[in-house]
């Protein structure tokens, strides 16, 4: 499942004088007096301890006990579930769900109760069963693979190389302020990150790495979200509607632009019909043969073309027959001639007939070629 829901910086941190035990809070006086000393009232830890297990939690002391780098964290759980896990309105399986834990999350716990937990997971609180989640050591064990590593970009433009070091090569740069997913461990000072579809890695120097969690969301957030997915993904598919509507007019106004040009070599072409054919020639008034006579065509519009008819079957871009616009290049084994429309060439027929037109299809077409 990608993760689209909410995510914050962890910060868990115990309230100052207070050990917290399930069913207990113990307090420890601050001085009321400037000059008073602290003291911490008669109850000790061995009587504190004593209590859990009076009160049938001693099972979940450790979770208590979890420390991280940046100090202890209380409470701290994470999520145990395939998918997702209701979070409910009360420890109750028929009561109303109030958000969602995702299979990704972490959460904080609040209280315990038979076979259900209370607890906070970003805006979310409420209810799930108690297997729902890992905690305790299991939790200390397994917090880094909850852990989303990131790194923030600190320089205004920052090379992603395929290698750790600067003489690896340049895949793509990144820009300030941006953040990309790190996907592994760090290697003498170098961060692999994703960027897009590439894979590769960038100096520590100009990034700023971070840890987070991952949290699960209110039945309004989720609701929200939805909604904003939908939109987006109706912007997208407007645009996408629009960029084709672009791109056809644009393929329409060069078909257009194509077949304006190529009715101009047409019209050019046709005021030598009538002239002889001559084998190896050139010339559309002493004589050219069916590939010099396009050669000729062309090249008073600018446009060089090969000599023989097997050359110019590389030249410009094939088309299909169907697509055939006038002007364009119909190849033929052996011969070649100039499309005019309506299913006609123009061409250097041969000695009897001179330039003249004829069918299209009068006999196989090998290949269509498109030159302007």
């Amino acid at each position: 499942m990608e993760k689209t829901h909410i995510r914050q910086r962890v910060i868990f941190s115990a309230m100052a004088g207070l050990i917290l035990i399930p069913g207990r809070a113990l307090g420890v006086s601050a001085a009321e007096q400037a000059d008073e000393q602290l003291f911490i009232q008669a109850e000790g830890i061995e009587s504190v301890l004593e209590n859990c297990y009076e009160t049938e939690v001693k099972d979940n002391i450790n979770l208590y006990l979890v420390p991280t780098e940046e100090g202890e964290y209380l409470n701290m759980a994470f999520s145990d579930t395939e998918d997702y896990t209701y979070i409910r309105s009360a420890p109750d399986e028929n009561s109303d769900w109030v958000g969602k834990l995702y299979a990704d999350s972490a959460a904080q716990v609040l209280e315990y109760l038979d076979g259900w937990t209370k607890i906070r997971s970003g805006s979310a609180e409420g209810y799930v069963p108690a297997d729902a989640l890992i905690t305790g050591t299991a939790a200390e064990e397994q917090a880094l693979e909850y852990e989303n590593n990131t790194v923030t970009v600190t320089a205004y433009a920052l090379n992603v190389r395929d290698g750790q070091g600067t003489s690896a090569n340049i895949l793509t740069q990144i820009g300030r302020d941006e953040t990309y997913e790190v996907t592994g461990e760090a290697v003498d000072g170098w961060y692999p990150v994703k960027v897009g579809e590439i894979d590769g890695w960038v100096s520590g120097t100009y990034v700023t790495a971070d840890s987070s969690y991952s949290y699960g969301e209110t039945k309004e957030e989720e609701e929200a979200r939805i909604e904003e997915e939908k939109r987006r993904e109706q912007e997208a598919l407007a645009q996408a509607e629009a960029q084709a509507q672009a791109e056809a007019q644009a393929v329409q106004t060069v078909a257009s632009g194509s077949a304006s040009a190529g009715q101009a070599v047409i019209d050019f072409a046709c005021q030598f019909i009538g002239n002889p054919y001559v084998w190896g020639g050139t010339s559309l008034t002493n004589g050219a043969d069916c590939s010099g006579f396009v050669q000729s065509v062309y090249a008073h519009f600018g446009i060089s073309l090969p000599r023989t008819s097997s050359e110019m079957r590389g030249a410009g871009y094939a088309v299909s027959y169907e697509e055939a616009l006038p002007g364009d290049l119909i190849l033929y084994d052996g011969h070649v001639g100039l499309y005019m429309g309506d299913g006609n060439i123009v061409n250097a027929m041969n000695e009897a007939d001179g330039i003249g037109i004829c069918s299209a299809t009068y006999t196989t077409i090998v290949a269509v070629r498109r030159v302007l």
